[in-house]
């Protein structure tokens, strides 16, 4: 049976904001002829800190990089990737199931070496087994909150074909406001969106993390790519790790940046915030082979498909050691 399920964006309107997209990254092709197009679901949140912190503290640019972020829907960054319109995406189990489903992509490093997604719902659902009827926001199908939550559900006696639906909203920042304005239920959030729903009620029932241990964030690209420019993403990956190091070691101009860019006023939560994902962020941007087992579990769970698979398959990890190297050197 299939799954229940809507989308905000049926068919034609995901074509029509894929188009829009190509159409603005191709602005002025001459002028931005080195622009390097790193696509993210969102510039706010834990996941997407390392990229946005490389972007405006200028570890691209020390790199030799002209990368810009930009802001698109889940499924538009993977179109991207595939179609050489996007040059990087940050996500992560999306990519996964693309190079599952035998599209040219592969992973080259991750950002996070575990979940920082939790759980959160409306204030009457208390427990995981009162999500049945509910209306749940998922970035995309077979992207990580989805992924994450049929695991939940299943783990918790629920089927998610049958007991939810499934509504496509976006990042989760969009997830957030779904949340708050009652057109859903429930979503998986990632800081600083899971503390915000707290603050105003919502329960944070669970964290993916205490559920399975799974690689989160990262860069993935087109195949051709690895051919064309290996020397550009040793570059792109020692900016992010420079990022993470920076992250890592400079909390408190961190909890000010949250304070200006996320507009989290409360030094409380701010503080919180930073305990809880600063020792998740990778150093070396290599994920086990264990975390990428259960990542591929989780996707495969979610789409329903099977098979032995070959890590090679899905993520090269060799840029991400040189790139550590000669961070570790310098």
């Amino acid at each position: 049976m299939q799954p229940k399920a809507r989308s905000m964006f049926a068919g034609r309107s995901l074509l029509i904001s894929i188009s829009f997209v190509v159409a603005l990254l191709s602005c002025d092709a001459g002028a931005q002829e080195k622009k390097i197009i790193l696509g993210l679901t969102t510039r706010v949140g834990s996941t997407s800190l390392p990229f946005v912190i490389a972007e405006e503290r200028g570890f691209f640019k020390a790199e030799g990089l002209n990368v810009l972020v930009v802001v698109m829907q889940n499924q538009i960054v993977v179109n991207g990737v595939v179609t050489k319109n996007v040059d990087y995406g940050g996500t992560f189990s999306n990519f996964v199931g693309a190079a599952l489903a035998g599209l040219p992509v592969r992973i080259v490093m991750t950002a996070m070496d575990g979940s920082d997604h939790v759980l959160v719902t409306a204030p009457g659902i208390k427990r995981v087994e009162d999500l049945k009827g509910t209306t749940i926001g998922i970035s995309s199908f077979g992207g990580t909150p989805h992924s994450e939550i049929v695991m939940i559900m299943r783990k918790y006696g629920l089927n998610p074909d049958k007991d939810v639906t499934f509504l496509q909203i976006g990042g989760s920042s969009s997830r957030y406001t779904a949340l708050e304005s009652g057109s859903v239920q429930a979503a998986m959030l990632v800081p600083p969106f899971n503390k915000m729903a707290r603050l105003r009620g919502f329960n944070e029932l669970l964290s993916f993390n205490d559920v399975m241990q799974i690689p989160l964030g990262g860069l993935a690209l087109h195949t051709d790519r690895i051919k064309e420019r290996p020397d550009e993403i040793v570059k792109m990956i020692k900016a992010v790790l420079k990022s993470i190091q920076f992250i890592r070691s400079r909390k408190s101009e961190i909890l000010s940046y949250m304070e200006k860019s996320w507009g989290i006023k409360g030094a409380d939560v701010r503080e919180g915030i930073y305990d809880d994902v600063a020792g998740l962020y990778s150093r070396s941007g290599v994920g086990s082979d264990e975390t990428m087992r259960n990542v591929v579990r989780l996707v495969q769970e979610a789409r329903k498909t099977k098979g032995e698979v070959q890590l090679s398959d899905v993520a090269d990890w060799s840029y991400a050691r040189k790139a550590n190297e000669e961070v570790k050197v310098k």
